[in-house]
């Protein structure tokens, strides 16, 4: 009797940790917050990130970035691609990027930087 009671018990329990933890909803947050390269915040407009730079009478461009960066991205969700580590181009052509969430769900941002038209300069 005292074998069935034992058994009993541990089905019981068994059988309450499994519902425990099958019944966890996963997370669907799949976002940017922030968007820096080379120290230069971008803006964030939905699924738009960008960073308008203009030219200056010294021919430079501040806040373009150099053709290979690494940004620094803060974001929300369970894996992003490509990862921040990775050098891009963003002045070539846009970069995507693309959140999953825990729940598998997916969702894309287009990164660019751009020149803006500065007159009289």
């Amino acid at each position: 009797m005292k074998k069935l009671f034992v058994f009993s018990f541990l089905v019981v329990v068994f059988v309450g940790f499994t519902a425990c933890s099958s019944s966890k909803e996963k997370s669907s947050d799949k976002v940017i917050t922030k968007f820096t390269v080379s120290g230069v915040d971008y803006t964030i407009n939905n699924t738009s990130i960008t960073h308008l730079y203009s030219k200056t009478a010294a021919d430079t461009w501040p806040g373009a970035p150099t053709t290979k960066v690494a940004p620094t991205i803060v974001w929300k969700g369970a894996k992003i691609e490509p990862l921040p580590e990775v050098t891009q181009d963003f002045l070539s052509a846009a970069v995507t990027y693309t959140i999953t969430a825990e729940d598998g769900s997916k969702q894309s941002y287009s990164v660019k930087a751009e020149k803006s038209l500065v007159i009289g300069q």
